[in-house]
C-alpha cells in the first residue's frame, strides 16, 4: 500500500502545469495620430513650443484585436442591474499637475505649474466638487494628465471604479476624460481628421473621447467633448466638430441601439449657436437643458451667466432622459462656478 501511495503522489508532483495570465483592462481603439497644436496653448502662450514630427504622446495605444468593443462584458449576477444612472459634465479649469512639461509656466504663460500643496489642494478641490455633482458617471474637461486623473480617483476613496484620459501627448495638453462607476470597456480618442466646412479638413481640439461602460450589466456609451474656445476665436473649427460629434454618435449608435448613449462637454458655445443648434436640431438628440430657463442652465459667467456646458441624449439608443431632471451644480444660485474651476457642473437622469 505503501508503495501504491508513493507511486500516485510522484506522478502528481511529476505532472506538468501551465498558467495563463489574463488581464481585465478595457480595449482602446485609438484612430491615426493627430498632428495639431492645441489651438488654446497656441493662443494664450508664445513661448510654448509646437510638437514637431518627432513628438512622441505620453503613452502608445495598440488596440487588442482579438476583442470585439464590448463582447467580454458579463453582467455580474450578483450586482443588482441599476433602473436609473446619474451622468454629468465639469469642465475642472486648468488640472495640471505639478510637472511643467512646456519650459513656460510663469505667471503669463498657459501651462500652470503648481506646488506640491497647491496640486494636492487642486485634487481636493476637483473632489469635493464631485461629491456636490453626486453622479455616477462624469465627463471631465481640462485634465492635464492620467495621475492627475489617478490622484482625483485616490481621493475619492471608492466612490468611483474605472477612470480614463483622453490625453493627446503633447507638452501641457488639457485633455478629456471619464471618471465612473462599474467597467469602462472600450475607449476611442476620436483623434481623426474631419471635414471643415471650408473645406480640406481639421481635428477635434481636444480628443472627442467615447467610453462603454458596464454598469451592473447595463451597457452605457458616452462622449466627453471639450470644443474649440473662443480665444483667437474660430467659430468653423466648432461647427466642424460638431458636425463630426453628430455623425460619430450616430455611428455608435447604429450598431449599438441597446445602450444607452450621451454626449456631454464644454462646447465652448451657446443655444442658437451654429455647433449647438446642429446637435440640438438634429431628430436624433435631446439637450437635457433645453427645459430649463436661459438662467437656470447657465454654467458660466461672460457679460452675463450662459450656457456653454452641454449633455445631449441620443434617442437612438436604448433608455430615455428622466423628464425634468436637468440640474445645473455651483456654488451658489448667482454664481456660475463650483469650488476652484470657473465653470459650473451640469448633471441629468436616465432611465433604461
Amino acid at each position: 500500500m505503501k508503495k501504491i501511495i508513493f507511486l500516485i503522489l510522484a506522478a502528481v508532483f511529476s505532472a506538468g502545469c501551465s498558467f495563463v495570465n489574463t488581464s481585465n483592462g478595457h480595449i482602446d481603439a485609438d484612430d491615426d495620430v493627430f498632428s495639431f497644436v492645441d489651438d488654446d496653448i497656441a493662443d494664450l502662450s508664445d513661448e510654448l513650443t509646437d510638437p514637431d514630427d518627432n513628438s512622441t504622446p505620453d503613452e502608445t495605444v495598440t488596440p487588442d484585436e482579438s476583442v470585439t468593443p464590448d463582447e467580454s462584458v458579463t453582467p455580474d449576477e450578483d450586482i443588482e442591474s441599476p433602473e436609473k444612472v446619474v451622468i454629468a459634465t465639469y469642465n475642472t479649469h486648468m488640472f495640471f499637475d505639478t510637472v511643467c512639461d512646456s519650459g513656460s509656466c510663469a505667471s503669463s504663460d498657459f501651462e500652470e505649474q503648481p506646488s506640491v500643496s497647491e496640486y494636492n489642494d487642486k485634487v481636493a478641490d476637483v473632489a469635493e466638487a464631485l461629491t456636490m455633482i453626486n453622479a455616477d458617471i462624469v465627463l471631465l474637461q481640462e485634465v492635464e494628465k492620467k495621475i492627475c486623473l489617478e490622484d482625483l480617483f485616490d481621493e475619492m476613496n471608492g466612490v468611483y471604479d474605472d477612470l480614463y484620459i483622453g490625453e493627446t501627448g503633447y507638452d501641457a495638453s488639457i485633455d478629456t476624460a471619464v471618471i465612473t462607476k462599474g467597467e469602462i470597456t472600450y475607449t476611442n480618442k476620436h483623434t481623426g481628421s474631419i471635414p471643415h466646412p471650408d473645406g480640406g479638413t481639421t481635428t477635434f481640439t481636444r480628443a472627442f473621447l467615447e467610453a462603454h461602460i458596464n454598469l451592473g450589466g447595463r451597457k452605457i456609451i458616452v462622449f466627453s467633448a471639450h470644443f474649440k474656445a473662443k480665444s483667437n476665436d474660430d467659430p468653423e473649427r466648432r461647427q466642424a466638430e460638431a458636425d463630426a460629434a453628430l455623425e460619430i454618435i450616430n455611428d455608435v449608435a447604429d450598431s449599438n441601439s441597446d445602450a444607452l448613449i450621451v454626449m456631454g462637454g464644454d462646447l465652448n458655445d451657446t443655444p442658437g449657436s451654429g455647433p449647438v443648434s446642429t446637435l440640438e436640431n438634429s431628430s436624433e438628440l435631446v439637450r437635457v437643458a433645453s427645459e430649463l430657463s436661459s438662467t437656470d442652465q447657465a454654467t458660466y459667467y461672460y457679460d452675463g451667466p450662459i450656457a456653454i456646458d452641454h449633455i445631449f441624449f441620443s434617442v437612438e439608443g436604448s433608455g430615455s432622459y428622466v423628464s425634468k431632471s436637468a440640474e445645473v451644480i455651483k456654488d451658489a444660485p448667482s454664481w456660475y462656478s463650483l469650488i476652484s474651476s470657473d465653470h459650473a457642473a451640469l448633471k441629468a437622469e436616465f432611465e433604461f
